[in-house]
C-alpha cells in the first residue's frame, strides 16, 4: 500500500507541475485583439460610397480604442480612433480617413509608418490599413511588413 500512496502522491505533483505552467502560459499570453467581422448597420455616406466603388464592404463605423500609457509609473491616458472596418476579399481592413489639417504624406515611409502602423498593429487579424482620401477620391491600401 505505501508504494501505491507515493505513485499517487508523485502522480499528483506532476500534474500540479504542468497545470501550474500551463496555467502561467496561458497567464502570460497576449490577448488576441479581433476585429469586429459582423457587419453592422452603417450609415451610407461619401467614405461608404467611395469605399463601396473600390470594391470594399464597411462592416463597422468608428471604434474608441482607450490605450493607457506609464511614464515613470505615473498613469497617462490616450485613445486610437479607428474610422471604419471594411472587407474585401473575405479580408478585413482598418480604415482611416484622411484629415486637412493633418494629412499623411503617402510618398515618405516613415510619415506613413508614424501615422498608420499603430492600426496596422492593433488587431491580430486586419489585411492592412486602408488611407481613405475624400479629396481626392482615393483609396490607399497599406501593409507593413516587419523584419525582425
Amino acid at each position: 500500500m505505501n508504494d501505491d500512496v507515493q505513485v499517487l502522491a508523485l502522480v499528483l505533483v506532476a500534474l500540479t507541475i504542468w497545470g501550474w505552467i500551463a496555467f502561467r502560459r496561458w497567464l502570460l499570453k497576449p490577448l488576441a485583439v479581433k476585429a469586429p467581422t459582423a457587419a453592422a448597420t452603417i450609415r451610407p455616406n461619401e467614405i461608404t460610397e467611395l469605399l463601396a466603388d473600390h470594391g470594399f464592404e464597411v462592416t463597422h463605423g468608428k471604434r474608441k480604442v482607450n490605450i493607457a500609457v506609464r511614464v515613470d509609473g505615473k498613469e497617462l491616458g490616450s485613445s486610437l480612433f479607428v474610422d471604419y472596418f471594411a472587407r474585401k476579399d473575405g479580408r478585413i481592413y482598418v480604415v482611416k480617413v484622411a484629415k486637412s489639417r493633418m494629412p499623411v504624406d503617402l510618398n515618405v515611409g516613415s510619415a506613413v509608418r508614424e501615422k498608420l502602423l499603430p492600426y496596422a498593429l492593433l488587431y491580430d487579424d486586419t489585411a492592412g490599413v486602408l488611407y481613405v482620401d475624400p479629396k481626392s477620391r482615393q483609396v490607399f491600401q497599406i501593409r507593413f511588413e516587419l523584419e525582425l
